[in-house]
């Protein structure tokens, strides 16, 4: 019963839904910001520094879920 980064991607989109979107997008707003050379990078990446915390600090619970996906996936759980 091994878990694949599917599982994990749903799994954290099923357990912390806001992070994991406020993450990527603030994550991508910080790239677009820096490339147009904005003055408003560095609060983009301390936004998206403050989201990847929080969604590391629901890692365990993301890995959790995504045992229990991956657990029900398997034809045969014992």
């Amino acid at each position: 019963m091994n878990r694949n980064p599917m599982d994990e991607a749903i799994s954290a989109l099923k357990v912390a839904p806001v992070v994991t979107v406020g993450t990527c997008i603030s994550a991508l707003a910080a790239l677009y910001l820096f490339s147009t050379d904005s003055k408003w990078y560095g609060a983009a990446v301390i936004v998206a520094v403050i989201f990847t915390g929080l969604l590391w600090m629901a890692t365990p619970d993301i890995i959790q879920d995504a045992k229990k996906r991956a657990k029900a996936r398997h034809r045969y759980p014992y």
